[in-house]
């Protein structure tokens, strides 16, 4: 899957890593990582990483007012279906992303703008009581597990534009690939954990307290979308474009 990899793109992978999760990670080697240490330290990255652009908190608003009507066996099969869908579907960017981002000429930052997008619907949806409102209704809504809680909320634009950043086939090894799946299978399963510890929290704040909070978050994930539009903007357009 990877050939020799390139020291000066590690550095330059990691850092757009970092910009994208918004966290401070650790420096890659300036050598391959073959050592306990560069390895420790890339698994750190990459649980970083991963764990802050699948965002498992941010989704248990959404959880709450899809399945506040539901029993709490049902509410669990949901959950892990939409981890399990989830892991599938960036197993899969994983597996073939870049082949394919390559084969068709995709940026990352399209990937974010096109996430953004689909996030502020979603947070729109939300502000208006729409997402909630669907599975109760009369018409087919879909599968709730695979939209919107596989995707975008758990493997959104942000998540995939990782992985495959994570796994550049020019940079890491099929044994750094590896690892990086398992990690973001950890980071699955604590996804897991978030969203079935949410029942308790459905049985304290009650329907209205879950409107409440469902109706804020919309606002805050529309609030989220438009940044991240506004970041892949930047990214596109010349310097200076946009404040």
């Amino acid at each position: 899957m990877g050939s020799v990899p390139d020291p000066e793109r590690r550095l330059q992978s990691r850092f757009v890593c970092q910009t994208l999760g918004s966290v401070i990670a650790w420096s890659a080697p300036n050598q391959k990582g073959f050592g306990a240490g560069a390895m420790f330290r890339d698994i750190i990255t990459d649980f970083t990483t991963l764990l802050v652009t699948i965002n498992p908190i941010s989704v248990v608003p959404v959880f709450l007012g899809l399945t506040g009507g539901k029993s709490p066996a049902e509410r669990r099969r949901i959950a892990l279906r939409a981890c399990l869908f989830a892991t599938a579907i960036l197993l899969f960017f994983l597996a073939v992303g870049q082949f394919l981002m390559e084969a068709i000429g995709i940026s990352i930052p399209a990937f974010r703008f096109a996430g953004g997008l689909v996030l502020l619907t979603l947070g729109l949806k939300m502000v208006y009581g729409d997402v909630a409102s669907a599975p109760a209704s009369g018409q087919a809504s879909g599968d709730i597990s695979v939209f919107p809680l596989a995707t975008p909320m758990l493997a959104g634009g942000g998540a995939i534009t990782a992985i495959v950043i994570l796994t550049d086939n020019y940079i890491y090894a099929v044994p750094e690939q590896a690892a990086t799946a398992l990690v973001m299978m950890v980071v699955m399963a604590i996804s897991y954990v978030v969203l079935v510890s949410a029942e308790p929290i459905q049985r304290l704040i009650g329907e209205t307290g879950t409107n409440v909070i469902s109706r804020i978050m919309g606002l805050i994930l529309a609030a989220l979308a438009m940044q991240t539009l506004v970041s892949a903007a930047k990214s596109i357009l010349p310097a200076g474009a946009i404040l």
